[in-house]
Protein backbone atom coordinates (compact mmCIF):
# COMPACT_ATOMS: atom_id res chain seq x y z
CA UNK A 1 0.00 0.00 0.00
CA UNK A 2 3.03 2.31 -0.03
CA UNK A 3 2.21 5.43 -2.02
CA UNK A 4 -1.49 4.65 -2.29
CA UNK A 5 -4.18 6.62 -0.52
CA UNK A 6 -7.00 4.98 1.39
CA UNK A 7 -10.66 5.88 1.04
CA UNK A 8 -12.45 7.71 3.86
CA UNK A 9 -14.48 4.57 4.51
CA UNK A 10 -11.33 2.48 4.94
CA UNK A 11 -9.77 5.11 7.22
CA UNK A 12 -12.91 5.10 9.39
CA UNK A 13 -12.82 1.30 9.69
CA UNK A 14 -9.15 1.34 10.69
CA UNK A 15 -9.81 4.09 13.24
CA UNK A 16 -12.70 2.14 14.76
CA UNK A 17 -10.60 -1.01 15.00
CA UNK A 18 -7.31 0.45 16.23
CA UNK A 19 -8.42 3.63 18.02
CA UNK A 20 -9.29 4.11 21.68
CA UNK A 21 -12.92 5.22 21.90
CA UNK A 22 -13.34 8.43 23.89
CA UNK A 23 -16.60 9.14 25.70
CA UNK A 24 -17.48 12.72 26.62
CA UNK A 25 -19.55 13.63 29.68
CA UNK A 26 -20.48 17.03 31.05
CA UNK A 27 -19.43 18.06 34.55
CA UNK A 28 -22.64 16.54 36.02
CA UNK A 29 -21.87 13.14 34.47
CA UNK A 30 -24.41 13.27 31.64
CA UNK A 31 -23.24 11.55 28.44
CA UNK A 32 -22.72 14.06 25.62
CA UNK A 33 -20.80 12.45 22.75
CA UNK A 34 -18.38 9.72 21.71
CA UNK A 35 -15.45 9.65 19.31
CA UNK A 36 -13.98 6.52 17.67
CA UNK A 37 -10.43 7.59 18.55
CA UNK A 38 -8.44 10.07 20.62
CA UNK A 39 -7.27 11.72 17.40
CA UNK A 40 -10.84 12.47 16.31
CA UNK A 41 -11.62 13.89 19.75
CA UNK A 42 -8.45 16.01 19.55
CA UNK A 43 -9.52 17.37 16.17
CA UNK A 44 -12.91 18.32 17.60
CA UNK A 45 -11.44 20.00 20.71
CA UNK A 46 -8.52 21.51 18.75
CA UNK A 47 -5.76 20.02 20.90
CA UNK A 48 -3.26 17.16 20.75
CA UNK A 49 -4.34 13.54 21.13
CA UNK A 50 -1.91 12.93 24.05
CA UNK A 51 -3.85 15.60 25.96
CA UNK A 52 -7.09 13.73 25.30
CA UNK A 53 -5.60 10.42 26.47
CA UNK A 54 -4.10 12.03 29.59
CA UNK A 55 -7.45 13.53 30.62
CA UNK A 56 -9.26 10.27 29.85
CA UNK A 57 -6.85 8.43 32.18
CA UNK A 58 -6.85 10.85 35.10
CA UNK A 59 -10.57 11.74 35.02
CA UNK A 60 -10.02 15.44 35.70
CA UNK A 61 -12.11 18.15 34.06
CA UNK A 62 -11.03 18.99 30.53
CA UNK A 63 -11.42 22.66 29.57
CA UNK A 64 -13.29 23.18 32.88
CA UNK A 65 -16.47 21.52 31.62
CA UNK A 66 -15.89 18.06 30.13
CA UNK A 67 -15.01 14.69 31.64
CA UNK A 68 -13.28 12.35 29.20
CA UNK A 69 -13.35 8.59 29.60
CA UNK A 70 -12.30 5.46 27.73
CA UNK A 71 -15.26 3.48 29.10
CA UNK A 72 -18.90 4.04 28.25
CA UNK A 73 -19.96 4.07 31.93
CA UNK A 74 -18.27 6.96 33.67
CA UNK A 75 -17.73 6.64 37.40
CA UNK A 76 -18.50 10.23 38.35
Amino acid sequence: MFGKSRSLETKAKISATKGTSIYIYDSQGIFVNTFPSARKAAEFFNCGFPTILKHAKDGKLFKNQWVLSTSSNSEL
